[in-house]
């Protein structure tokens, strides 16, 4: 069963990270400075960007958690929707 994006939210931090990679399906990265923020859409329906510093080489103690799909705009520009198996 999917967890839902607010049980999500209390779980300890490395307990997310696992789900999302565990349960997460990678969409897309963005760049924002010296951070990449890699985009990943749970089976909950509810998305999680992780926070990478690419400089340093490590993946930050940072999650954001959302369920609007406004909060996508900025990865626009990296998604082709021929890349995404809809379904």
């Amino acid at each position: 069963m999917p967890t839902s994006h607010p049980n999500f939210r209390v779980l300890p931090f490395l307990d997310q990270i696992e789900l999302v990679w565990d349960e997460g399906r990678h969409i897309a990265p963005r760049y924002e400075g010296k951070d990449t923020l890699v985009l990943y859409h749970m089976q909950g329906d509810f998305f999680v960007e992780m926070f990478y510093n690419h400089v340093d080489n490590v993946l930050q103690e940072r999650l954001r958690t959302f369920v609007s799909t406004a909060f996508l705009e900025p990865y626009a520009a990296y998604i082709k929707l021929d890349d995404l198996a809809l379904d």
